[in-house]
């Protein structure tokens, strides 16, 4: 049972590793925030539901894949190489592919204009909210760039 619960431990450690790492993976992640939050504006069947959490967890996981495809080609073959720029740049490519697909999902399941602009006339009618909203736009925004930031100066 420890080592089953180990194994948790060692994934979660994968996966905080990708947010600190990774710039695309708190894109997103801060992607994923917006999404769920405006998702009770809309009403979803349980398929439409399942298809959003579908398209978050795969394009989180092909982020998390990506990146021990990257880890482990740097580790193998630390000077540059065709075929490790190819592996590591086909896998870039498919996290790419499935992310354009969840966007065109959530676009064909979200774009709604009655429902973007209830969201509008709510966001103006509140501006608490409104307020918030854009509170919420400058954390996901430093999220995604004060850790590179720190990046670079270390470089």
């Amino acid at each position: 049972m420890k080592k089953f619960l180990k194994s948790f431990y060692y994934a979660a450690v994968g996966i905080l590793s990708c947010i600190k790492d990774e710039r695309n993976m708190r894109i997103h992640i801060c992607a994923a925030f917006y999404v769920l939050l405006l998702m009770p504006f809309y009403e979803l069947t349980k398929g439409e539901k399942a298809a959003v959490f579908l398209c978050i967890g795969s394009v989180m996981a092909a982020e998390c894949f990506n990146t021990a495809i990257e880890a482990a080609i740097d580790r193998c073959s630390p000077e540059k190489h065709p075929l490790a720029k190819l592996a590591k740049d086909a896998a870039a490519g498919g996290v790419l592919i499935l992310a354009v697909f969840a966007a065109v999902t959530g676009c064909t399941i979200f774009f709604d204009t009655a429902v973007l602009k209830k969201i509008f006339e709510q966001m103006i009618s509140k501006p608490a909210e409104a307020v918030l909203f854009v509170i919420s736009v400058i954390v996901c925004g430093a999220f995604i760039i004060l850790p590179c930031l720190g990046k670079e100066k270390k470089q």
